[in-house]
């Protein structure tokens, strides 16, 4: 199913999109591993991230929040679908990786009681680009709730490209950095951005990866 761009559409019926999806195995923007901008950011890069409690709202399979998760950052992947949260929570025991390190919930990312000490780090990929355009300023007014003072958001906008006859439509809906400041500028500085991260083999030229700082 697919929406116009403009307008808006009931959240109950958008949801209903992401369960049907998951209930026929039909997750097309899997790509079945950790992103690789994500990847090159963490261990060629070396970024910094800041010790606490981790979130990936829309984790699917949960592979990138396994991949972040440390002995200082405890992670929670979290996914509307309890087959996406209980998928993730039988690969992370495959992969012999601790739950006191990464745990897997179903939640609804702009519902669910936030922990009193917040989230220190958030990792947001196919997921601010699932959301119905009409839902993005919700996005980043709970990201600002979520995450505390000198936390850190990491954003890997994609699509940044789509063919012509889809570009109004949706999800995945089309996206810019604009699109990003326009939502987080009040609550979140822009602390790193990089054009030429490395991205899968389909998606070159559609992705650019971010980091942004609670202020």
């Amino acid at each position: 199913m697919s929406y116009q761009a403009s307008g808006s559409v009931p959240s109950e019926e958008y949801n209903q999109i992401w369960h049907n999806c998951w209930n026929t195995m039909t997750t097309k923007w899997d790509k079945g591993d950790v992103s690789p901008a994500l990847r090159e950011l963490i261990e060629e890069k070396k970024w910094e991230l800041p010790s606490g409690q981790g979130i990936v709202p829309g984790c699917g399979r949960g592979y990138d929040a396994m991949f972040l998760a440390s002995p200082s950052l405890h992670m929670v992947g979290a996914d509307l679908s309890p087959i996406a949260v209980d998928t993730a929570t039988k690969l992370r025991d495959a992969k012999g990786i601790p739950s006191d390190l990464v745990e897997f919930q179903t939640l609804d990312f702009f519902k669910f009681d936030v922990p009193a000490n917040k989230y220190q780090v958030a990792y947001d990929y196919t997921f601010f680009c699932a959301l119905h355009p009409s839902m993005r300023a919700s996005w980043g007014a709970r990201y600002a709730e979520i995450i505390a003072p000198g936390g850190h958001l990491i954003a890997l906008m994609y699509p940044l490209s789509k063919s012509e006859e889809d570009r109004n439509r949706g999800p995945p809906f089309l996206l810019s950095e604009a699109d990003y400041h326009k939502v987080l500028d009040a609550n979140f500085e822009l602390i790193h951005i990089d054009p030429h991260c490395k991205t899968h083999d389909t998606r070159v030229g559609e992705e650019i990866i971010t980091v942004w700082r609670r202020k």
